[in-house]
């Protein structure tokens, strides 16, 4: 098979999954179709295992992961996460339980799967791609292959408790709300009010028209070379991954980059994800029919321990009370295995079904939906990949 007829079928997959996404309004993850469209093609002999390398893709992985990681690191707003500390801390306590619930099942499902499981729970693509790319170095297939089924399947899993929880921290919420507006029709929400504390202009701001696309590429794989050391001079221990991190928050915080600069200004993060995703897929050349049973069992009992270890200790212990409402606070927990833009969407679907009025689903989107993404931002965005690159540095 030649390189174009392989990169055509590789981009063919991508491109059923997010049809079959925008045909379902998202209620089925492009991902899923992805990951199990490629896994019935290897199955079934129909591609090549070697199909992504086929496609001339073999080095795009290992050059995106830094650059989206610069981008991510860019999206971070740490004065917000100041502000919205509780949320953050809810988020990593969740993160918590679900490193020990994965560990836990060491006795059930093996060291090796645990440890793998454990970060993409807490993650999104970067978590996934780090423990894959760990496990193939380490001759574990079916390893990998088990994270990239958790992967593929934690947004249905998370979804369905986020919105069930949301919902009803939701209505107390709005109770609360229409009280205060009774008692004071002049009643506005601490997180609605305007806040009158000018700044001075980043440079990014004063010079953002000159933030070409190869401006941006280049600071990008500036921030990938340095990490690469980094990971080198500390043993892999703070690997390129958390250094990319870092240094796009920093260099958000300075005002050297504007938000999401590769995405706004140098239009590359889609092509980057793209690159990212090719990583994951070879894992999944190495599944044969006998490990499905195995996969599908570790799977299930990943999600059952994690969402009892999260249901069971927000609602006993109170850890609880650092989010202020038990229900959000296991709502802002399944924010891991959903990831930014799934937070905002299920945070502006509990806000349209509860309120009633333009001003309450205002209320509750900034009440439910700041909360959700926060949570999201700080765990898949964040500490995810710190997570990860402590778990691969362990397999």
């Amino acid at each position: 098979m030649e390189m174009w007829t392989s990169l055509l079928i590789v981009l063919a997959v991508f491109a059923l999954g997010d049809v079959i996404s925008i045909l379902t309004k998202a209620r089925i993850s492009s991902l899923f179709v992805i990951m199990m469209t490629f896994l019935i093609l290897f199955l079934t002999h129909t591609i090549p295992p070697d199909i992504v390398k086929r496609a001339g893709l073999g080095t795009l992985g290992p050059i995106a992961i830094g650059m989206l990681l610069v981008n991510m690191g860019s999206s971070v707003d740490v004065r917000m996460l100041k502000r919205e500390w509780r949320s953050v801390a809810g988020s990593i306590i969740s993160m918590i339980i679900a490193v020990v619930s994965c560990l836990a099942m060491i006795p059930l499902i093996g060291r090796e799967n645990a440890l793998a499981s454990a970060p993409v729970i807490n993650g999104g693509v970067i978590a996934t791609n780090t423990m894959v790319a760990a496990a193939l170095e380490k001759g574990l297939p079916l390893t990998a292959a088990l994270a990239a089924f958790l992967y593929a399947t934690q947004k249905f899993v998370g979804t369905l408790p986020a919105s069930y929880f949301g919902l009803r921290a939701a209505r107390r919420y709005l109770a609360d709300f229409r009280r205060a507006k009774k008692d004071d029709p002049t009643f506005v929400f601490a997180s609605q009010r305007a806040e009158n504390n000018p700044r001075r202009q980043t440079f990014a701001e004063r010079h953002g028209r000159h933030y070409t696309a190869y401006i941006c590429l280049f600071i990008g794989a500036l921030c990938s070379y340095v990490g690469f050391w980094g990971g080198v001079f500390t043993h892999k221990w703070v690997g390129l991954t958390i250094w990319c991190m870092l240094f796009g928050i920093g260099l958000r915080a300075l005002g050297l980059v504007p938000p999401n600069f590769m995405k706004n200004h140098g239009a590359s993060t889609g092509f980057f994800m793209f690159g990212v995703l090719t990583v994951i897929v070879p894992s999944l050349a190495k599944v044969d029919l006998s490990m499905l049973p195995q996969l599908g069992f570790f799977v299930a009992c990943v999600f059952a321990l994690t969402l009892l270890g999260i249901v069971v200790i927000f609602k006993v212990l109170p850890v609880w009370k650092i989010v202020g409402d038990r229900d959000l606070a296991i709502g802002i927990a399944m924010c891991q295995m959903i990831g930014y833009p799934g937070t905002q969407l299920i945070s502006d679907e509990i806000a349209k079904t509860v309120g009633e009025t333009d001003e309450e689903v205002d209320y509750l989107s900034t009440r439910i939906g700041t909360a959700y993404v926060i949570s999201g931002f700080t765990s898949v965005t964040i500490f995810s990949i710190i997570v990860a690159s402590i778990m691969a540095h362990l397999l």
